[in-house]
């Protein structure tokens, strides 16, 4: 299979009658599927879509974004997936860098749509999903209804790029890291192989769609399993519980902060969720105290894993059918290697903290247009994550900090610069530094100190709002401080550690 789009076909030769996508009172079967994929192809196809192009794809959790990727799938085209949380300026960095030909979203993300692509000549394709198309935009769901179902699947290459998902960096703007189709379908393939999921498996799933971990494990695994998938479009406990209640799920598939969320929101309940045979969890880590709650109360092994972006995004898991430690990022996925290495990049022993490095058919094409960042973070077929980490002698990783400040809030990864760039765009600010600050719910939350530019002044809610208005929410600080200097070493350095010790001293 070189295509992610065989993943659709091979499910339509063994399982065609069987449920795929479960959403509110809705049952698609892969059958139905199939069709409305290839009805869709067709459609885009009419449009002048074809191989080569990109287009992004802006949607929630909702089937029409399953329909959307298999059918710009089936047509050879890149796919540039984009959080609906993104505002206008992000999106616009995103489709620019990517070159997109077009751009799929949602009727409610319409404004911030219309904002991000003025002024981008070559993001002309304009479709929406909603009851009613505005000037320039395209109805996703007349392209499926006029059209006839496309029988021709375009030939690709196992190494053309399926997908390009923007990531930050430490410095400058997110780069979009090219995942080829063999990169995705050896992490769906590994998936399915270590956590032995049968046709019989369903999955819910918090994660958003639009993310690796959504496609990968949350979507693709159980379909490459002839398994159904439920979907969330909201990650409260009680919408949780009832879907869990009403669908029956095997697995549910979210990240750490979903957990404490409903342990905090169910206290003194006994919600049944006794079909679930595992809660997977990644993207941030899972306090072994919470892990252990969880469990008591509700009698369902959690098991953690370990991915990012540029890996497809799985690395590693907890082992199903062995031994779980809590803390643990667990062993890693069939076929892929990791080992802990110093800063000349040699491994060093079991028990020793060191940068965590991957090896595999997961680890990413490149950074699209970016030769040098490539050459930075893959060195002779390593992927160096800049995440810290030891390694005991059986073989159980466990994630110690993160080389690059990232800052994990609720499963986001958020990167200081980028927030303050935001910022020190605010006509009153001077300087800004942000940190993330331990949180029980999400894990870390951000926290700005500020400095503003001589005879001016602000307040708090001020800056927050100004964030708000030009960053997607999960990016903005919680709290903001005003300093009159910031603490720096030589060479003007900010020192970040001294910012967490004047932050937490204020919190506190």
């Amino acid at each position: 299979m070189n295509s992610l789009y065989g993943l659709i076909e091979n499910c339509v030769r063994k399982y065609e009658n069987r449920p795929a996508v479960l959403f509110h009172d809705h049952e698609i079967t892969y059958k139905q599927l199939k069709e409305a994929c290839d009805r869709l192809a067709g459609g885009l196809q009419k449009l002048g879509i074809g191989k080569g192009d990109r287009i992004a794809l802006m949607l929630p959790n909702v089937p029409h974004f399953i329909i959307s990727y298999f059918a710009l799938l089936k047509l050879g085209v890149t796919i540039v997936p984009i959080s609906v949380y993104d505002k206008a300026n992000e999106i616009h960095h995103q489709l620019e860098d990517s070159e997109a030909k077009g751009i799929i979203y949602g009727d409610k993300y319409r404004m911030t749509v219309q904002t991000a692509v003025q002024g981008l000549a070559h993001c002309n394709k304009l479709m929406v999903l909603g009851q009613h198309a505005a000037a320039g935009e395209l109805r996703l769901p007349h392209l499926m209804e006029i059209n006839e179902p496309l029988q021709v699947t375009e030939d690709v290459s196992e190494d053309d790029t399926a997908v390009v998902v923007y990531t930050a960096g430490i410095t400058g703007r997110p780069k979009g890291a090219e995942l080829t189709h063999k990169n995705i379908l050896s992490n769906i393939e590994a998936c399915v192989d270590f956590l032995k999921l049968k046709p019989d498996d369903r999955v819910a799933s918090t994660v958003p769609l639009f993310f690796p971990i959504g496609q990968t494990l949350a979507a693709g695994s159980f379909m490459a399993a002839g398994g159904a998938m439920v979907l969330l479009t909201q990650s409260d406990s009680e919408t949780i519980v009832s879907v869990i209640q009403k669908f029956r799920p095997t697995y549910f598939v979210s990240y750490p902060s979903v957990l404490q969320s409903l342990l905090m929101d169910t206290e003194g309940q006994e919600p049944d969720l006794a079909s679930l045979s595992f809660w997977l969890t990644s993207g941030d880590a899972l306090k072994p105290e919470i892990l252990e709650i969880f469990e008591s109360r509700y009698h369902v092994p959690v098991l953690e894993g370990y991915g990012l972006t540029e890996a497809s995004p799985m690395v590693s898991f907890n082992n199903p059918a062995g031994e779980r430690r809590p803390g643990s990022i667990g062993l890693p996925l069939p076929g892929v290697e990791i080992k802990v290495v110093d800063v000349q990049g040699q491994e060093i022993m079991s028990g020793q903290v060191g940068e965590i490095i991957v090896q595999g058919p997961n680890v990413m094409k490149g950074y699209l247009n970016r030769p040098e960042a490539t050459k930075e973070a893959v060195r002779d077929g390593w992927l160096y994550t800049g995440d810290l980490a030891r390694i005991d002698e059986s073989g159980y990783a466990s994630i110690v900090a993160r080389k690059k400040n990232v800052i994990m809030k609720s499963g986001f990864s958020v990167y200081p610069t980028e927030v303050e760039k935001c910022l020190i765009g605010h006509p009153k600010v001077k300087e800004a530094v942000v940190v993330g600050l331990p949180d029980n719910l999400t894990g870390e939350e951000i926290h700005a100190c500020v400095v503003l530019k001589r005879e001016s002044s602000a307040s708090p809610a001020e800056i927050i709002e100004y964030a708000k208005e030009h960053m997607a929410a999960y990016k903005c600080p919680r709290t903001v401080f005003f300093v009159l200097s910031l603490p720096k070493g030589p060479g003007q350095r900010v020192l970040r550690d001294q910012v967490k010790q004047i932050l937490q001293e204020k919190l506190n």
